[in-house]
């Protein structure tokens, strides 16, 4: 079983190599940052094809379809693990 803990990690890893912020590290990603901002606030992700490219790549890590991730799961960090935690829990 996956400890949410090492799924954050995992999310922030792949968030900066899919999003090539390699002058971030992991622990500069704040959990509850939002992934998409506005205007005034961006967000850490500002490409919508990045984000196919992490539900394929979540999706290929934890064995979850692509198409499961609903847009509330990229909130931020924080909920995207959530739902992966759930996922992969769900089958044990």
């Amino acid at each position: 079983m996956k400890e949410i803990n090492e799924i954050k990690q995992f999310i922030k890893e792949l968030v900066i190599e899919v999003l090539e912020l390699e002058d971030l590290t992991p622990d500069q990603i704040v959990d509850d940052a939002p992934f998409f901002g506005t205007d005034e606030e961006p967000g850490i992700i500002h490409d919508s094809l990045a984000v196919l490219e992490l539900a394929t790549r979540i999706g290929e890590q934890y064995d979850i379809m692509p198409e499961e991730f609903n847009e509330a799961a990229f909130t931020n960090v924080n909920t995207l693990s959530q739902l992966i935690f759930e996922k992969i829990n769900a089958e044990v």
